[in-house]
Protein backbone atom coordinates (compact mmCIF):
# COMPACT_ATOMS: atom_id res chain seq x y z
CA UNK A 1 0.00 0.00 0.00
CA UNK A 2 0.92 3.72 -0.69
CA UNK A 3 -0.35 6.52 0.35
CA UNK A 4 -2.18 9.52 -2.17
CA UNK A 5 -1.29 12.46 -0.77
CA UNK A 6 -3.53 14.74 -3.34
CA UNK A 7 -6.52 12.29 -3.31
CA UNK A 8 -6.29 11.02 0.50
CA UNK A 9 -6.54 7.89 -0.70
CA UNK A 10 -4.71 4.44 -0.32
CA UNK A 11 -3.61 2.68 -3.42
CA UNK A 12 -2.11 -0.62 -4.19
CA UNK A 13 0.77 -0.94 -5.99
CA UNK A 14 -0.40 -3.89 -7.82
CA UNK A 15 -3.62 -3.53 -8.99
CA UNK A 16 -3.98 0.60 -9.16
CA UNK A 17 -7.09 0.43 -7.24
CA UNK A 18 -7.60 2.39 -4.57
CA UNK A 19 -10.31 2.22 -1.80
CA UNK A 20 -10.88 5.21 1.19
CA UNK A 21 -9.69 4.67 4.37
CA UNK A 22 -11.04 3.49 7.57
CA UNK A 23 -11.37 5.35 10.42
CA UNK A 24 -8.77 3.40 11.92
CA UNK A 25 -6.65 4.57 9.20
CA UNK A 26 -7.62 8.49 9.71
CA UNK A 27 -5.44 9.01 12.56
CA UNK A 28 -1.24 8.30 12.08
CA UNK A 29 0.52 10.88 13.23
CA UNK A 30 3.18 13.26 12.33
CA UNK A 31 4.88 10.52 9.60
CA UNK A 32 1.41 10.98 7.32
CA UNK A 33 2.60 14.61 6.38
CA UNK A 34 -0.49 14.92 3.73
CA UNK A 35 -3.46 13.02 5.57
CA UNK A 36 -6.37 14.13 7.73
CA UNK A 37 -6.08 13.46 11.04
CA UNK A 38 -4.86 14.48 14.79
CA UNK A 39 -1.83 16.43 13.61
CA UNK A 40 -3.29 18.16 10.11
CA UNK A 41 -6.95 18.24 9.79
CA UNK A 42 -7.92 20.23 6.61
CA UNK A 43 -5.40 20.77 3.94
CA UNK A 44 -2.39 23.31 3.65
CA UNK A 45 -0.76 25.13 1.63
CA UNK A 46 1.97 22.54 1.17
CA UNK A 47 -0.42 20.57 -0.28
CA UNK A 48 -1.80 22.81 -2.68
CA UNK A 49 2.21 23.26 -3.53
CA UNK A 50 2.43 19.67 -3.91
CA UNK A 51 -0.74 18.89 -6.25
CA UNK A 52 0.27 21.88 -8.50
CA UNK A 53 3.69 20.69 -8.54
CA UNK A 54 2.59 17.19 -9.46
CA UNK A 55 0.31 18.35 -12.28
CA UNK A 56 3.25 20.71 -13.66
CA UNK A 57 5.25 17.52 -14.19
CA UNK A 58 2.51 15.87 -15.61
CA UNK A 59 2.04 18.27 -18.11
CA UNK A 60 5.87 18.40 -18.81
CA UNK A 61 6.15 14.49 -18.80
CA UNK A 62 3.14 14.49 -21.64
CA UNK A 63 4.75 16.97 -23.79
CA UNK A 64 8.05 15.34 -23.55
CA UNK A 65 6.33 11.89 -24.51
CA UNK A 66 4.03 13.57 -27.47
CA UNK A 67 7.58 15.41 -28.67
CA UNK A 68 9.62 12.16 -28.16
CA UNK A 69 6.71 10.40 -30.33
CA UNK A 70 6.34 12.71 -32.98
CA UNK A 71 10.40 12.37 -33.38
CA UNK A 72 10.16 8.84 -33.82
CA UNK A 73 7.81 8.74 -36.80
CA UNK A 74 9.90 11.53 -38.17
CA UNK A 75 13.29 9.62 -38.23
CA UNK A 76 11.44 6.04 -38.23
CA UNK A 77 13.87 5.15 -35.71
CA UNK A 78 13.60 2.45 -32.94
CA UNK A 79 15.71 0.78 -30.84
CA UNK A 80 16.64 -3.45 -32.01
CA UNK A 81 12.91 -4.55 -30.67
CA UNK A 82 11.30 -1.28 -30.07
CA UNK A 83 9.80 0.02 -26.84
CA UNK A 84 5.93 0.80 -26.35
CA UNK A 85 7.52 4.28 -24.54
CA UNK A 86 8.78 6.08 -27.80
CA UNK A 87 6.71 5.31 -30.32
CA UNK A 88 2.40 5.31 -30.74
CA UNK A 89 0.83 2.11 -31.47
CA UNK A 90 -0.25 3.57 -34.38
CA UNK A 91 1.18 5.40 -37.52
CA UNK A 92 0.70 9.76 -37.64
CA UNK A 93 -1.38 8.61 -40.55
CA UNK A 94 -3.98 6.43 -38.39
CA UNK A 95 -2.72 2.54 -39.68
CA UNK A 96 -1.37 0.63 -36.99
CA UNK A 97 1.89 -0.29 -35.97
CA UNK A 98 2.16 -4.09 -36.19
CA UNK A 99 6.10 -3.93 -34.55
CA UNK A 100 4.53 -1.84 -31.41
CA UNK A 101 1.67 -4.02 -31.19
CA UNK A 102 3.76 -7.09 -30.83
CA UNK A 103 5.87 -5.60 -28.44
CA UNK A 104 3.03 -4.49 -26.32
CA UNK A 105 1.91 -7.92 -26.26
CA UNK A 106 5.35 -9.25 -25.24
CA UNK A 107 5.66 -6.54 -22.11
CA UNK A 108 2.25 -7.55 -21.18
CA UNK A 109 2.94 -10.90 -20.38
CA UNK A 110 5.99 -9.95 -18.52
CA UNK A 111 8.71 -11.23 -21.74
CA UNK A 112 11.71 -8.87 -23.04
CA UNK A 113 11.32 -6.81 -26.16
CA UNK A 114 15.33 -5.57 -25.66
CA UNK A 115 18.67 -6.72 -24.87
CA UNK A 116 20.06 -5.44 -21.44
CA UNK A 117 23.33 -3.42 -21.47
CA UNK A 118 25.24 -5.76 -20.04
CA UNK A 119 24.35 -8.55 -22.81
CA UNK A 120 24.89 -5.44 -25.42
CA UNK A 121 28.15 -5.17 -24.06
CA UNK A 122 28.98 -9.25 -23.76
CA UNK A 123 28.41 -9.24 -27.48
CA UNK A 124 29.89 -6.73 -28.51
CA UNK A 125 33.09 -8.47 -27.07
CA UNK A 126 32.16 -11.58 -28.47
CA UNK A 127 32.46 -9.57 -32.05
CA UNK A 128 35.05 -7.45 -31.59
CA UNK A 129 37.45 -10.63 -30.25
CA UNK A 130 36.43 -13.21 -32.75
CA UNK A 131 38.86 -13.77 -35.27
CA UNK A 132 38.38 -17.20 -37.08
CA UNK A 133 36.65 -20.44 -35.34
CA UNK A 134 35.98 -20.13 -31.71
CA UNK A 135 38.54 -21.75 -28.86
CA UNK A 136 36.27 -24.91 -28.82
CA UNK A 137 36.50 -25.93 -32.13
CA UNK A 138 40.66 -26.42 -31.13
CA UNK A 139 39.66 -29.00 -28.93
CA UNK A 140 41.16 -32.64 -29.36
CA UNK A 141 37.82 -34.59 -29.76
CA UNK A 142 36.75 -32.10 -32.83
CA UNK A 143 36.79 -33.65 -36.32
CA UNK A 144 37.00 -32.22 -39.33
CA UNK A 145 33.99 -32.62 -41.67
CA UNK A 146 34.44 -29.34 -43.36
CA UNK A 147 34.63 -31.83 -46.63
CA UNK A 148 31.08 -33.18 -46.18
CA UNK A 149 28.64 -31.68 -48.50
CA UNK A 150 26.36 -30.27 -45.46
CA UNK A 151 23.39 -27.84 -46.92
CA UNK A 152 20.20 -26.19 -44.79
CA UNK A 153 16.38 -26.02 -45.62
CA UNK A 154 15.13 -23.70 -44.02
CA UNK A 155 12.38 -21.34 -44.53
CA UNK A 156 11.35 -18.97 -47.79
CA UNK A 157 9.99 -18.50 -51.10
CA UNK A 158 9.04 -20.68 -53.83
CA UNK A 159 11.74 -19.55 -56.61
CA UNK A 160 9.12 -19.41 -59.52
CA UNK A 161 8.03 -16.83 -57.78
CA UNK A 162 10.79 -14.68 -57.58
CA UNK A 163 12.38 -11.99 -59.84
CA UNK A 164 14.59 -14.23 -62.47
CA UNK A 165 16.69 -11.28 -61.99
CA UNK A 166 17.01 -11.48 -58.41
CA UNK A 167 17.80 -14.94 -58.06
CA UNK A 168 20.39 -14.14 -60.86
CA UNK A 169 22.40 -12.23 -58.42
CA UNK A 170 21.27 -14.12 -56.01
CA UNK A 171 20.47 -18.06 -56.47
CA UNK A 172 20.08 -17.98 -52.99
CA UNK A 173 17.65 -14.79 -52.42
CA UNK A 174 14.27 -16.77 -51.92
CA UNK A 175 15.79 -17.99 -48.45
CA UNK A 176 14.24 -15.68 -45.92
CA UNK A 177 16.02 -17.73 -43.05
CA UNK A 178 19.29 -15.95 -41.45
CA UNK A 179 19.78 -18.36 -37.98
CA UNK A 180 20.45 -21.05 -39.73
CA UNK A 181 20.97 -23.76 -36.99
CA UNK A 182 20.39 -27.38 -38.56
CA UNK A 183 22.37 -28.64 -41.72
CA UNK A 184 21.64 -32.24 -43.09
CA UNK A 185 23.42 -34.58 -45.84
CA UNK A 186 23.01 -38.11 -46.63
CA UNK A 187 25.40 -40.69 -48.46
CA UNK A 188 24.59 -44.48 -49.17
CA UNK A 189 26.58 -47.31 -47.72
CA UNK A 190 28.25 -50.09 -48.98
CA UNK A 191 25.18 -52.59 -47.15
CA UNK A 192 22.67 -50.27 -48.91
CA UNK A 193 21.64 -48.54 -46.10
CA UNK A 194 21.91 -44.44 -45.89
CA UNK A 195 23.80 -42.74 -43.30
CA UNK A 196 22.85 -39.44 -42.44
CA UNK A 197 24.45 -36.80 -40.78
CA UNK A 198 23.41 -33.69 -39.18
CA UNK A 199 24.95 -30.68 -37.58
CA UNK A 200 23.69 -28.28 -35.31
CA UNK A 201 24.85 -24.96 -34.02
CA UNK A 202 27.08 -24.51 -31.14
CA UNK A 203 25.83 -21.57 -29.47
CA UNK A 204 27.72 -22.66 -26.03
CA UNK A 205 30.68 -21.72 -28.66
CA UNK A 206 30.00 -18.44 -27.55
CA UNK A 207 28.02 -18.07 -24.97
CA UNK A 208 29.16 -19.51 -22.02
CA UNK A 209 27.60 -20.55 -19.00
CA UNK A 210 26.75 -18.06 -16.31
CA UNK A 211 27.63 -15.26 -18.72
CA UNK A 212 24.96 -12.45 -19.26
CA UNK A 213 23.26 -13.20 -22.22
CA UNK A 214 23.76 -17.10 -20.94
CA UNK A 215 21.20 -15.57 -18.14
CA UNK A 216 19.01 -13.69 -20.64
CA UNK A 217 18.46 -16.35 -22.20
CA UNK A 218 16.48 -17.67 -19.31
CA UNK A 219 14.17 -14.55 -19.53
CA UNK A 220 12.25 -15.53 -22.75
CA UNK A 221 13.55 -18.73 -23.30
CA UNK A 222 12.76 -18.73 -26.85
CA UNK A 223 12.44 -16.46 -30.40
CA UNK A 224 9.56 -15.04 -30.76
CA UNK A 225 7.42 -14.93 -33.85
CA UNK A 226 4.74 -12.39 -34.83
CA UNK A 227 3.71 -11.49 -38.29
CA UNK A 228 5.41 -8.56 -38.64
CA UNK A 229 8.72 -9.05 -36.47
CA UNK A 230 11.04 -11.58 -35.08
CA UNK A 231 12.01 -10.99 -31.30
CA UNK A 232 15.38 -13.26 -31.18
CA UNK A 233 16.29 -14.85 -28.58
CA UNK A 234 20.23 -14.34 -29.37
CA UNK A 235 21.21 -10.74 -30.83
CA UNK A 236 21.59 -11.13 -34.69
CA UNK A 237 25.27 -10.79 -34.45
CA UNK A 238 25.54 -14.22 -33.35
CA UNK A 239 22.10 -15.76 -34.45
CA UNK A 240 22.60 -14.19 -37.88
CA UNK A 241 26.34 -14.12 -37.65
CA UNK A 242 29.25 -16.13 -36.23
CA UNK A 243 26.94 -18.42 -34.54
CA UNK A 244 24.30 -19.15 -37.72
CA UNK A 245 25.46 -22.03 -39.92
CA UNK A 246 25.43 -20.17 -42.87
CA UNK A 247 26.87 -20.99 -46.54
CA UNK A 248 30.65 -20.93 -47.13
CA UNK A 249 31.71 -20.48 -43.84
CA UNK A 250 33.46 -22.68 -41.29
CA UNK A 251 31.51 -23.23 -38.23
CA UNK A 252 31.90 -25.74 -34.59
CA UNK A 253 28.68 -27.90 -34.99
CA UNK A 254 27.55 -30.53 -32.97
CA UNK A 255 27.21 -33.69 -35.63
CA UNK A 256 24.44 -36.38 -34.99
CA UNK A 257 24.77 -38.88 -37.41
CA UNK A 258 23.54 -42.67 -38.06
CA UNK A 259 22.35 -45.25 -40.69
CA UNK A 260 18.63 -46.12 -41.74
CA UNK A 261 17.96 -49.65 -43.32
CA UNK A 262 15.50 -49.79 -45.53
CA UNK A 263 13.05 -51.08 -42.74
CA UNK A 264 13.55 -48.05 -40.68
CA UNK A 265 15.80 -48.90 -38.21
CA UNK A 266 18.41 -46.50 -36.82
CA UNK A 267 21.58 -47.93 -35.79
CA UNK A 268 25.56 -47.32 -35.48
CA UNK A 269 24.66 -43.43 -34.17
CA UNK A 270 27.20 -41.46 -32.89
CA UNK A 271 27.59 -38.14 -31.29
CA UNK A 272 30.03 -35.59 -31.51
CA UNK A 273 31.33 -32.34 -32.55
CA UNK A 274 32.97 -30.99 -35.91
CA UNK A 275 34.11 -28.14 -38.09
CA UNK A 276 31.71 -28.04 -40.66
CA UNK A 277 31.23 -25.92 -43.77
CA UNK A 278 27.78 -25.22 -45.32
CA UNK A 279 27.37 -25.90 -49.18
CA UNK A 280 23.96 -23.63 -49.70
CA UNK A 281 20.68 -22.90 -48.03
CA UNK A 282 17.60 -23.96 -49.51
CA UNK A 283 14.20 -23.48 -48.66
CA UNK A 284 11.49 -25.89 -47.89
CA UNK A 285 8.46 -24.72 -51.02
CA UNK A 286 11.23 -25.12 -53.86
CA UNK A 287 12.88 -28.46 -52.69
CA UNK A 288 9.59 -30.42 -52.05
CA UNK A 289 8.14 -28.47 -55.16
CA UNK A 290 10.70 -30.55 -56.84
CA UNK A 291 10.66 -33.29 -55.49
CA UNK A 292 6.75 -33.41 -56.13
CA UNK A 293 8.03 -32.58 -59.58
CA UNK A 294 5.72 -29.45 -59.71
CA UNK A 295 8.75 -27.34 -60.30
CA UNK A 296 12.51 -27.50 -61.80
CA UNK A 297 15.50 -27.40 -59.08
CA UNK A 298 15.83 -23.83 -57.65
CA UNK A 299 19.00 -21.82 -59.19
CA UNK A 300 20.55 -22.67 -55.36
CA UNK A 301 20.01 -26.37 -56.35
CA UNK A 302 21.42 -26.33 -59.74
CA UNK A 303 24.25 -24.25 -58.65
CA UNK A 304 25.87 -27.36 -56.98
CA UNK A 305 25.71 -29.66 -59.72
CA UNK A 306 24.27 -33.38 -59.52
CA UNK A 307 25.60 -34.32 -56.63
CA UNK A 308 23.31 -32.33 -54.63
CA UNK A 309 20.45 -33.38 -56.14
CA UNK A 310 20.95 -37.02 -55.30
CA UNK A 311 22.02 -36.21 -52.40
CA UNK A 312 18.81 -34.69 -51.51
CA UNK A 313 17.35 -37.74 -53.08
CA UNK A 314 19.03 -39.79 -50.30
CA UNK A 315 17.51 -37.62 -47.48
CA UNK A 316 14.16 -37.87 -48.98
CA UNK A 317 14.18 -42.16 -49.32
CA UNK A 318 15.96 -42.22 -45.71
CA UNK A 319 13.11 -39.82 -44.26
CA UNK A 320 10.33 -42.34 -46.15
CA UNK A 321 12.51 -45.10 -44.63
CA UNK A 322 11.89 -43.28 -41.29
CA UNK A 323 7.84 -43.10 -41.65
CA UNK A 324 7.81 -46.73 -42.72
CA UNK A 325 9.71 -47.90 -39.34
CA UNK A 326 7.38 -45.82 -37.52
CA UNK A 327 4.55 -48.02 -35.35
CA UNK A 328 2.31 -45.36 -32.98
CA UNK A 329 3.10 -41.48 -33.75
CA UNK A 330 0.66 -39.43 -34.29
CA UNK A 331 0.73 -37.30 -38.25
CA UNK A 332 -1.55 -34.24 -39.19
CA UNK A 333 -1.58 -32.91 -42.88
CA UNK A 334 -2.30 -29.33 -41.31
CA UNK A 335 -2.16 -26.57 -43.40
CA UNK A 336 -0.35 -23.98 -41.84
CA UNK A 337 -1.42 -20.23 -41.65
CA UNK A 338 0.32 -16.71 -41.60
CA UNK A 339 -0.55 -13.15 -41.77
CA UNK A 340 1.04 -11.59 -44.69
CA UNK A 341 2.00 -8.04 -43.69
CA UNK A 342 3.35 -5.69 -46.75
CA UNK A 343 4.73 -1.80 -46.03
CA UNK A 344 3.50 -2.83 -41.93
CA UNK A 345 0.36 -3.69 -42.91
CA UNK A 346 -1.84 -6.70 -42.83
CA UNK A 347 -3.07 -7.49 -46.12
CA UNK A 348 -4.48 -11.15 -45.80
CA UNK A 349 -3.29 -14.43 -44.91
CA UNK A 350 -1.34 -17.31 -46.40
CA UNK A 351 -1.65 -20.92 -46.18
CA UNK A 352 0.56 -23.66 -47.31
CA UNK A 353 1.23 -27.57 -46.34
CA UNK A 354 3.89 -28.74 -45.26
CA UNK A 355 5.72 -30.76 -48.21
CA UNK A 356 8.22 -33.48 -48.38
CA UNK A 357 11.33 -31.00 -47.71
CA UNK A 358 9.62 -29.85 -44.60
CA UNK A 359 9.13 -33.84 -43.71
CA UNK A 360 13.21 -34.69 -44.38
CA UNK A 361 14.23 -31.93 -41.58
CA UNK A 362 11.44 -32.98 -38.93
CA UNK A 363 12.39 -36.38 -38.93
CA UNK A 364 16.14 -35.82 -39.20
CA UNK A 365 15.68 -33.61 -36.20
CA UNK A 366 13.06 -36.28 -33.96
CA UNK A 367 15.66 -38.93 -35.01
CA UNK A 368 18.45 -36.77 -33.95
CA UNK A 369 16.90 -35.65 -30.68
CA UNK A 370 16.55 -39.16 -29.90
CA UNK A 371 19.67 -40.56 -30.53
CA UNK A 372 21.35 -38.00 -27.83
CA UNK A 373 19.02 -38.51 -25.42
CA UNK A 374 20.75 -41.98 -25.63
CA UNK A 375 23.79 -40.99 -26.06
CA UNK A 376 23.67 -39.02 -22.73
CA UNK A 377 21.77 -41.34 -21.07
CA UNK A 378 24.48 -43.80 -21.53
CA UNK A 379 27.43 -41.96 -20.40
CA UNK A 380 25.41 -41.51 -16.95
CA UNK A 381 24.40 -37.95 -17.70
CA UNK A 382 20.76 -36.06 -16.51
CA UNK A 383 19.02 -35.27 -19.36
CA UNK A 384 16.49 -32.89 -20.01
CA UNK A 385 13.49 -34.48 -21.65
CA UNK A 386 10.71 -32.91 -23.89
CA UNK A 387 7.58 -35.17 -22.81
CA UNK A 388 4.07 -35.18 -23.56
CA UNK A 389 1.93 -37.99 -21.83
CA UNK A 390 -0.86 -40.19 -22.86
CA UNK A 391 -3.60 -37.88 -22.83
CA UNK A 392 -5.73 -37.89 -19.89
CA UNK A 393 -8.95 -36.77 -21.87
CA UNK A 394 -8.73 -39.68 -23.78
CA UNK A 395 -12.57 -40.56 -23.50
CA UNK A 396 -13.29 -37.16 -25.07
CA UNK A 397 -11.29 -38.07 -28.31
CA UNK A 398 -13.08 -40.98 -28.23
CA UNK A 399 -16.35 -39.40 -28.19
CA UNK A 400 -15.22 -36.57 -30.91
CA UNK A 401 -14.66 -39.66 -33.12
CA UNK A 402 -17.66 -41.50 -32.45
CA UNK A 403 -19.59 -38.33 -32.97
CA UNK A 404 -18.28 -38.15 -36.63
CA UNK A 405 -18.71 -42.33 -37.35
CA UNK A 406 -15.16 -43.65 -35.78
CA UNK A 407 -14.17 -45.97 -33.31
CA UNK A 408 -10.66 -45.16 -31.43
CA UNK A 409 -9.08 -48.07 -29.03
CA UNK A 410 -10.04 -47.76 -25.43
CA UNK A 411 -6.14 -47.23 -24.72
CA UNK A 412 -4.18 -44.21 -25.97
CA UNK A 413 -2.86 -44.87 -29.73
CA UNK A 414 -1.05 -41.87 -31.39
CA UNK A 415 -1.26 -43.90 -34.87
CA UNK A 416 -5.01 -44.65 -34.30
CA UNK A 417 -5.62 -41.04 -34.01
CA UNK A 418 -3.70 -40.52 -37.40
CA UNK A 419 -5.82 -43.28 -38.92
CA UNK A 420 -9.21 -41.24 -37.42
CA UNK A 421 -7.75 -37.83 -38.94
CA UNK A 422 -6.68 -39.94 -42.54
CA UNK A 423 -11.01 -40.81 -42.85
CA UNK A 424 -11.85 -37.42 -41.22
CA UNK A 425 -10.40 -35.82 -44.45
CA UNK A 426 -11.79 -37.58 -46.62
CA UNK A 427 -14.95 -37.35 -44.87
CA UNK A 428 -14.66 -33.79 -44.08
CA UNK A 429 -11.21 -32.12 -46.06
CA UNK A 430 -13.11 -28.56 -45.07
CA UNK A 431 -12.92 -29.08 -42.11
CA UNK A 432 -9.77 -30.79 -41.42
CA UNK A 433 -7.87 -28.43 -39.81
CA UNK A 434 -10.57 -27.33 -36.99
CA UNK A 435 -10.36 -30.73 -35.89
CA UNK A 436 -6.63 -31.05 -35.84
CA UNK A 437 -6.92 -28.18 -33.46
CA UNK A 438 -9.58 -30.18 -31.63
CA UNK A 439 -7.20 -33.10 -31.34
CA UNK A 440 -4.49 -31.19 -29.96
CA UNK A 441 -6.53 -29.47 -27.41
CA UNK A 442 -7.56 -32.36 -25.66
CA UNK A 443 -4.46 -34.47 -26.16
CA UNK A 444 -2.44 -32.11 -24.14
CA UNK A 445 0.52 -30.02 -23.29
CA UNK A 446 4.55 -31.48 -23.74
CA UNK A 447 6.35 -30.74 -21.06
CA UNK A 448 10.35 -30.09 -20.06
CA UNK A 449 11.31 -32.53 -17.51
CA UNK A 450 14.27 -33.62 -15.99
CA UNK A 451 15.46 -37.09 -15.64
CA UNK A 452 18.24 -39.08 -14.16
CA UNK A 453 20.22 -41.23 -16.48
CA UNK A 454 18.39 -44.01 -14.36
CA UNK A 455 15.20 -43.38 -14.17
CA UNK A 456 12.48 -44.60 -16.33
CA UNK A 457 11.29 -42.36 -19.40
CA UNK A 458 7.40 -40.99 -19.77
CA UNK A 459 7.88 -40.42 -23.79
CA UNK A 460 6.82 -38.31 -26.61
CA UNK A 461 3.04 -39.72 -27.09
CA UNK A 462 2.98 -38.09 -30.51
CA UNK A 463 6.22 -39.09 -31.62
CA UNK A 464 5.80 -42.67 -30.67
CA UNK A 465 9.34 -42.46 -29.13
CA UNK A 466 10.51 -42.81 -25.50
CA UNK A 467 13.88 -40.75 -25.90
CA UNK A 468 13.56 -37.12 -26.75
CA UNK A 469 15.75 -34.36 -25.87
CA UNK A 470 15.38 -30.88 -28.05
CA UNK A 471 18.81 -29.95 -29.19
CA UNK A 472 18.08 -29.05 -33.13
CA UNK A 473 17.95 -25.63 -32.23
CA UNK A 474 20.08 -23.71 -30.08
CA UNK A 475 20.42 -20.34 -31.48
CA UNK A 476 16.27 -20.21 -31.14
CA UNK A 477 15.46 -22.37 -28.34
CA UNK A 478 17.37 -21.50 -24.56
CA UNK A 479 16.76 -25.27 -23.76
CA UNK A 480 18.47 -26.65 -26.66
CA UNK A 481 21.84 -24.90 -25.36
CA UNK A 482 22.37 -27.58 -22.49
CA UNK A 483 23.07 -30.42 -24.96
CA UNK A 484 26.61 -29.11 -26.37
CA UNK A 485 27.27 -28.36 -22.74
CA UNK A 486 26.67 -32.15 -21.47
CA UNK A 487 28.67 -33.48 -24.52
CA UNK A 488 31.33 -31.20 -23.86
CA UNK A 489 31.87 -32.46 -20.64
CA UNK A 490 31.20 -36.31 -21.81
CA UNK A 491 33.67 -35.80 -24.47
CA UNK A 492 36.32 -34.64 -22.28
CA UNK A 493 35.41 -37.39 -19.45
CA UNK A 494 34.18 -34.32 -16.71
CA UNK A 495 31.37 -34.42 -14.61
CA UNK A 496 28.20 -32.91 -16.02
CA UNK A 497 27.84 -29.50 -15.50
CA UNK A 498 24.45 -29.42 -14.75
CA UNK A 499 22.71 -31.18 -11.31
CA UNK A 500 19.08 -32.98 -11.11
CA UNK A 501 17.90 -29.28 -9.60
CA UNK A 502 19.63 -27.16 -11.65
CA UNK A 503 17.95 -29.21 -14.58
CA UNK A 504 14.87 -29.32 -12.97
CA UNK A 505 14.65 -25.43 -12.38
CA UNK A 506 15.29 -24.88 -16.02
CA UNK A 507 12.72 -27.37 -17.19
CA UNK A 508 9.92 -25.32 -14.29
CA UNK A 509 11.05 -22.36 -16.36
CA UNK A 510 10.40 -23.51 -19.69
CA UNK A 511 7.38 -24.83 -18.79
CA UNK A 512 6.12 -21.65 -17.25
CA UNK A 513 7.66 -19.67 -20.20
CA UNK A 514 5.98 -22.05 -22.37
CA UNK A 515 2.61 -21.03 -21.36
CA UNK A 516 3.25 -17.19 -21.21
CA UNK A 517 5.38 -17.56 -24.82
CA UNK A 518 2.24 -19.11 -26.31
CA UNK A 519 -0.25 -16.36 -25.04
CA UNK A 520 1.83 -13.46 -26.18
CA UNK A 521 2.23 -14.79 -29.77
CA UNK A 522 -1.51 -15.72 -29.59
CA UNK A 523 -2.15 -11.93 -28.51
CA UNK A 524 0.13 -10.66 -31.09
CA UNK A 525 -1.20 -12.62 -33.92
CA UNK A 526 -5.03 -11.72 -32.52
CA UNK A 527 -4.09 -7.80 -32.03
CA UNK A 528 -2.87 -7.89 -36.03
CA UNK A 529 -5.65 -10.10 -37.07
CA UNK A 530 -8.35 -7.51 -35.07
CA UNK A 531 -6.67 -4.89 -37.15
CA UNK A 532 -8.36 -6.47 -40.68
CA UNK A 533 -11.65 -7.58 -38.73
CA UNK A 534 -12.67 -3.60 -37.12
CA UNK A 535 -14.92 -3.03 -39.64
CA UNK A 536 -16.76 -6.74 -39.61
CA UNK A 537 -18.42 -6.58 -36.43
CA UNK A 538 -21.93 -7.94 -37.05
CA UNK A 539 -21.23 -10.39 -39.39
CA UNK A 540 -21.63 -14.02 -39.10
CA UNK A 541 -19.02 -17.01 -39.83
CA UNK A 542 -18.69 -20.76 -39.42
CA UNK A 543 -16.78 -21.75 -36.27
CA UNK A 544 -15.81 -24.77 -34.26
CA UNK A 545 -15.33 -25.00 -30.29
CA UNK A 546 -11.67 -25.24 -29.48
CA UNK A 547 -11.69 -24.38 -25.90
CA UNK A 548 -13.63 -24.83 -22.56
CA UNK A 549 -12.63 -23.65 -19.14
CA UNK A 550 -14.96 -23.50 -16.34
CA UNK A 551 -17.53 -20.46 -18.07
CA UNK A 552 -15.20 -19.57 -20.64
CA UNK A 553 -15.33 -20.91 -24.02
CA UNK A 554 -13.08 -20.33 -27.41
CA UNK A 555 -14.13 -20.98 -31.08
CA UNK A 556 -11.83 -20.61 -33.97
CA UNK A 557 -13.19 -19.52 -37.38
CA UNK A 558 -11.52 -20.26 -41.00
CA UNK A 559 -11.78 -17.59 -42.94
CA UNK A 560 -9.77 -15.46 -41.65
CA UNK A 561 -8.17 -18.41 -39.44
CA UNK A 562 -8.69 -17.10 -35.68
CA UNK A 563 -9.31 -18.19 -32.50
CA UNK A 564 -11.59 -15.85 -30.23
CA UNK A 565 -13.67 -15.69 -26.90
CA UNK A 566 -17.39 -17.27 -27.33
CA UNK A 567 -20.50 -15.92 -25.74
CA UNK A 568 -23.25 -19.01 -25.82
CA UNK A 569 -26.06 -19.71 -23.10
CA UNK A 570 -25.64 -23.32 -24.71
CA UNK A 571 -23.94 -26.54 -23.88
CA UNK A 572 -21.11 -26.86 -26.70
CA UNK A 573 -18.27 -29.46 -26.81
CA UNK A 574 -14.81 -28.89 -28.03
CA UNK A 575 -15.07 -29.64 -31.64
CA UNK A 576 -19.18 -28.59 -32.26
CA UNK A 577 -19.76 -26.80 -35.21
CA UNK A 578 -21.37 -23.44 -34.62
CA UNK A 579 -22.61 -19.97 -36.06
CA UNK A 580 -21.42 -16.85 -34.39
CA UNK A 581 -21.35 -13.42 -34.96
CA UNK A 582 -18.65 -11.59 -34.63
CA UNK A 583 -19.65 -8.99 -31.80
CA UNK A 584 -16.58 -6.87 -30.51
CA UNK A 585 -13.21 -6.38 -31.41
CA UNK A 586 -10.60 -4.61 -29.70
CA UNK A 587 -7.56 -4.45 -31.16
CA UNK A 588 -4.99 -2.97 -28.32
CA UNK A 589 -5.80 -5.80 -25.98
CA UNK A 590 -5.99 -8.20 -29.15
CA UNK A 591 -9.95 -8.89 -27.82
CA UNK A 592 -12.00 -10.98 -30.54
CA UNK A 593 -15.36 -12.08 -29.39
CA UNK A 594 -18.16 -13.78 -30.84
CA UNK A 595 -21.47 -14.77 -29.62
CA UNK A 596 -24.20 -17.50 -30.79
Amino acid sequence: MKLDPTSQRFQTQHHGKTRGRSKSQQSRGPKDNFARGEVHSKRTDSVKEFKAQQQRERREKNLRYMDDKAQAHVSGATSFMGTIGTMSLKYPDGRWNLKELAAKALENYGLKTEYPEDVKQQVADIVANANGLPDDAKKPWVRDYRDKPFMSIDNGKLWTEMDPAELAKNPEANVSSRDIDQLQTARRLDNGDIRVTVAVSDIDAYVKKGSPLDKFMDENTSSIYTPDKVFNLVPPELAEDLASLNPREERLATVVEYSVDPDGNIKDEEVFQAIVKSRTKLDYDSVSAWMDGKADASPAMKAQGESLLEDLHLQQQASDWIDKGKTNDLEVDRTETRIVTEDGNAVGFETSKKGPANRIVENFMVSSNTVVSKFLRKKGYPTMERTLKEPEKWDRLQKLAKDNGYTLPNKPDAGALTDYMAYYKQKNPEGYDEMAVSIFKLSGRGMYEATAPDQELVGQFFLGVKNYMQSTASIRRGGDRLTPRLLKAALAGEPSPYSMSELSSFADNLNDKARTLAKAERQATKMVTATMLEDRVGEQFQAVVTGLKGKQKWCRIGNPPVEGSLFTRDNVEVGDKITVTLSKIDVERGFIDFKS
